[in-house]
């Protein structure tokens, strides 16, 4: 799995649904974390299929407060595709996804790094020199 690009203000508010709009209005901006993982086969327990379960949840931004932001589900409009899957799903052997996933960032804060955090592992971390953006 890698970072390929993080981005600020992908998206204007108008592109959130009207509850959110009006609840995030002028405090977030909408960011995108373009990333890849690839399935190589190789990490599979015996007697299981050969696949690994992936979606967006892993992924959070860590702020410089040392806060973190998880992806927001919502599909918007104007964000950029192809979209990461929020939901889970099952990468064959040899497959790779790419995609952008959405992130609501507090105006003011920036992202420190890039996290993929799984239960029982030590989390795999970017910095923005690990990744080309903005």
């Amino acid at each position: 799995m890698t970072v390929l690009s993080y981005e600020s203000d992908v998206a204007p508010d108008e592109d959130a649904p009207e509850a959110l709009y009006d609840h995030l209005k002028g405090r977030y901006s909408w960011s995108a974390l373009k990333v890849k993982i690839c399935h190589d086969g190789g990490t599979v327990d015996e007697g299981e299929e050969d696949f690994a379960t992936i979606s967006a949840w892993p992924w959070l931004l860590e702020l410089s407060d040392e806060t973190v932001v998880s992806p927001f589900d919502d599909n918007l409009p104007g964000f950029p595709r192809p979209l990461y899957p929020t939901e889970e799903e099952d990468l064959p052997a040899g497959a790779c996804r790419t995609g952008n996933i959405i992130f609501a960032v507090p105006h003011g804060k920036e992202v420190s790094r890039a996290l993929y955090v799984r239960e029982g592992r030590l989390p795999v971390v970017w910095t923005s020199t690990d990744a080309g953006g903005k």
